[in-house]
């Protein structure tokens, strides 16, 4: 089923993020799927965006699978497919930054805080390759994360990396 259109979907939500007014000097977050290398030491805060894991079912306490779809499109009862994406966060900052300490974690909660005020419902989303039409529900409802620091070799930079892990329940409407 459609797991690029959850994958593009929350790609979409953080590309460009631009982060609150007290977070001076630090570039809009630019977001991939495939990523350039993680290795290189950016300036601009990266972000890739990329499915773990998922389960579709019918839930028989909405409508179950009466009446049961014949063919793909036709209709049927309600079908959802959870979804748990990863986002992955880098950025390289100064060791030396007065705000060094709480910055990038500061970040990462910039960019729960955008996931949890999205919309409730995505705009009808289409699989580039299946056509399939779905809607996205719940993004930040339910995330959790990891933070880790690494000091580059000169030690003039750390290197921060955090994992966000979100579950996107995806509707089919037929």
């Amino acid at each position: 089923m459609p797991i690029v259109s959850a994958q593009n979907w929350v790609k979409a939500l953080v590309d460009g993020l631009t982060w609150p007014v007290n977070m001076t000097n630090v570039n809009p977050l630019e977001a991939w799927v495939t990523p350039p290398d993680p290795n290189v030491e950016a300036q601009t805060p990266q972000g890739y965006v990329w499915p773990r894991h998922g389960i579709e079912a019918r839930d028989p306490l909405r409508g179950g699978s009466l009446p049961r779809a014949a063919t793909l499109g036709a209709p049927s009862g309600l079908k959802t497919q959870t979804h748990r994406v990863e986002l992955y966060l880098v950025w390289w900052g100064a060791d030396d930054d007065p705000d060094a300490d709480a910055l990038f974690p500061g970040m990462v909660d910039w960019v729960m805080a955008t996931l949890r005020a999205s919309p409730d419902v995505s705009p009808l989303q289409t699989d580039p390759w299946s056509g399939i039409q779905s809607y996205m529900l719940d993004v930040g409802e339910r995330m959790d994360y990891e933070l880790s620091l690494r000091a580059s070799v000169d030690q003039r930079y750390n290197r921060y990396d955090s994992l966000i892990t979100l579950v996107v329940n995806e509707v089919f409407p037929s």
